[in-house]
């Protein structure tokens, strides 16, 4: 049926995360993991004239108007729709509960018109099955539920009302359209189904409510119990259950309110995205929440990368959220390489997910935000727990180093694009050397080991400003020895054939890559290989200011050239550039490219990937996590230097 590539929202709990449209409709729905299984084809709920034939009205599809919210310091979803045909208003509210594997859908119906109105309401669901994993679905009469069943996982549609007439199979959304379900066979080797109720007679200005329960589990006696009890539950008592869980996690910061509403309001949206974000199983970090199952667009966002971790995990600490930045760094524990470095990305279960090659700076970037966690905990445990882990990534780091350079290896650079020695790489492994360092002797290892690792580090500092500055502009390269053209020869004859791997085989590269780029930063902030003044980094801010800087509406492109989705400013870039202003005292350029990010925000206070170029309003990837963690950066950045009177010209 095809998704969507927009999740205009998100609700979860940690195992279970469900997205949904701007129209109110659930188009992905994953447990028991935040990345896997995603249960969801198709399902829509239709509204309908019991006595006449005006026709069924879809919530989520009928073209009528309609607004959302998020319920305040809530992961609770609001979603309202009129449906002037019909002359009903219809709230649908989404969350999922906080310690049970159940997404509650409630409708609130009101009749607006002026004669009286014989309610009946329609649900039609189409599981995910494919080939070799059958979707199937019954209606059980225990329950009064539609059940969808797979190998390993199991989940039911159970109401607060008594469902009127069934279907499996044979059309079932047409069946919903025509207001006659045919519920002869209970089941069925077929992925969908539907249900229908009876609501009753509602008089002008008349209100009744219908709760839907989509409760998991992995066995079929399992969810009867489950969900046999969340039926006796009531709708209210659920809701406030959920309400005061999200509200009490709220409660537990300090609060940082600056008095600009939305500047408050999307750092309060990004604390309640972390922990939707954070797997509650795993402690593995999601990018996003998936756009492309079919890599039609893009290589697919619903993985964990390390690279984001030295942004991300500095988030949760700077928010307060040690304890999933600790149960990250367990889980990054977990999932190393036997040979001692970090994949380029993973499943929230740990499983190396889709990648490209090695990507060195996810192995520097773990050992520098280990340390740094450790810097805001002081807890000398945790340090005990990762030195097995930092032990093994600094020794590989030792040994991933090309002897004609000085630099690391070629791998892929942090836009998993193009394979070179690249200036951003280099800087996370000088990092990640002088953080096991400074681990090492907290612990009180032997300085033979310790003195390895300062000694690699400062080697390769040196080569860095050999390699890596251009001797004619003095700015720093993006890259050298890089393949520029990964399908075929290189654009330019400015090349040199290398060696790629043990067995012999090799490729052109180019020499130098001098494009400017917002990962140039890096050197600075976060790895701190140079101070914010010193030339070659001034220098090169200026000049990827001059040029990534976008006139039409604002923000900073990540590179020059940058085509990705249509080639649009990012808000990490935006607020990376930020950050860099933050260090170097200039409150001014970091507030004003703060307040673009803060325009950014969705009707809902989510922060997409990237703004178009053209008008700055949200695009592509909603919400990106790193671009809520580098945006809860600044905004504590500017709290702390500034203080509140600065958000007041926002």
């Amino acid at each position: 049926m095809g998704k969507p590539y927009i999740n205009n929202a998100v609700i979860g709990n940690g195992s279970m995360l469900g997205c949904i449209t701007e129209t109110g409709e659930l188009i992905r729905l994953y447990w028991p993991e935040i990345d896997y299984s995603q249960h969801i084809e198709k399902m829509l709920t239709g509204f309908f004239s019991v006595n006449d034939h005006t026709g069924t009205i879809w919530f989520s599809e009928g073209g009528q108007e309609i607004t959302q919210r998020y319920i305040e310091r809530t992961n609770i979803l609001e979603t309202s729709a009129v449906l002037q045909k019909l002359h009903l208003s219809v709230t649908q509210t989404d969350f999922c509960l906080p310690d049970s594997p159940v997404m509650v859908r409630r409708y609130h119906i009101k009749n607006t018109g002026e004669d009286n109105f014989h309610l009946g309401i329609g649900l039609a669901s189409h599981v995910i099955s494919n080939h070799f994993d059958m979707g199937c679905s019954m209606f059980d009469f225990y329950l009064d539920a539609l059940v969808h069943y797979r190998h390993n996982c199991c989940w039911a549609i159970t109401s607060d009302a008594e469902v009127k007439e069934f279907q499996i199979g044979n059309n079932p959304f047409g069946a919903v359209w025509e207001r006659k379900l045919v519920g002869i066979d209970s089941m069925g080797m077929s992925p969908d189904g539907a249900l229908l109720w009876d609501m009753g007679v509602l008089q002008p200005g008349g209100e009744i409510g219908l709760t839907l329960h989509m409760t998991f589990s992995k066995t079929l006696n399992d969810l009867k119990k489950i969900a046999a009890d969340v039926k006796q539950k009531d709708y209210n008592q659920l809701y406030d259950i959920t309400k005061r869980y999200w509200q009490d996690f709220l409660n537990a910061f300090n609060n940082m309110c600056t008095g600009n509403d939305k500047a408050d309001r999307i750092y309060e949206r990004s604390l309640l995205l972390f922990k939707l974000m954070s797997d509650k199983k795993s402690g593995g970090i999601l990018a996003s929440p998936e756009i492309d199952e079919g890599f039609t667009q893009c290589g697919r966002y619903a993985y964990c990368w390390c690279r984001d971790a030295a942004f991300i995990t500095r988030a949760f600490d700077e928010a307060g959220l040690y304890s999933e930045t600790e149960r990250f760094y367990e889980w990054a524990l977990n999932v190393q390489d036997i040979e001692g470095f970090w994949h380029q990305r993973y499943y929230m279960s740990g499983g190396a997910a889709p990648s490209w090659g090695i990507q060195i700076d996810e192995t520097g970037t773990i050992l520098y935000g280990i340390l740094n966690h450790f810097k805001y905990v002081n807890d000398i445990d945790f340090l005990k727990r990762m030195w097995p882990a930092v032990e093994k990534a600094a020794n590989f780091l030792t040994v991933f180093i090309d002897d004609e350079t000085g630099l690391p290896c070629p791998s892929f650079d942090l836009w998993e694009e193009r394979m070179g020695e690249h200036t951003y790489s280099t800087a996370a492994v000088i990092a990640g050397f002088r953080a096991a360092a400074e681990i090492g002797c907290r612990l009180g290892v032997s300085s033979d080991k310790t003195d390895k690792w300062l000694k690699a580090a400062e080697n390769m500092k040196k080569a860095l400003e050999k390699e890596l500055v251009d001797k004619t502009t003095g700015l720093l390269l993006r890259s050298v020895r890089t393949k520029l053209n990964p399908w075929g020869a290189e654009p330019s004859s400015n090349t040199v054939r290398i060696s790629v791997n043990s067995k012999g085989y090799s490729r052109d590269v180019s020499l130098t890559d001098n494009r400017m780029d917002i990962s140039l930063i890096g050197p600075s902030v976060p790895f701190g290989v140079f101070e914010y003044d010193h030339p070659v980094i001034e220098k090169t801010v200026m000049k990827i200011e001059n040029e990534l800087y976008c006139k039409n509406a604002g923000g900073i492109y990540r590179y020059e050239g940058d085509s990705y989705a249509g080639g649009n400013p990012w808000i990490v870039s935006t607020l990376w550039l930020a950050l860099y202003y933050l260090e170097a005292g200039n409150l001014n350029k970091a507030s004003e490219y703060f307040k673009w990010a803060v325009k950014c925000g969705t009707h809902i206070d989510l922060l997409p990937e990237q703004a178009d170029k053209n008008d700055g309003k949200a695009c592509w990837v909603v919400p990106l996590t790193w671009s809520h963690a580098m945006y809860v950066l600044v905004f504590k950045g500017l709290m702390k230097k500034a203080g509140k009177n600065i958000f007041n010209n926002l």
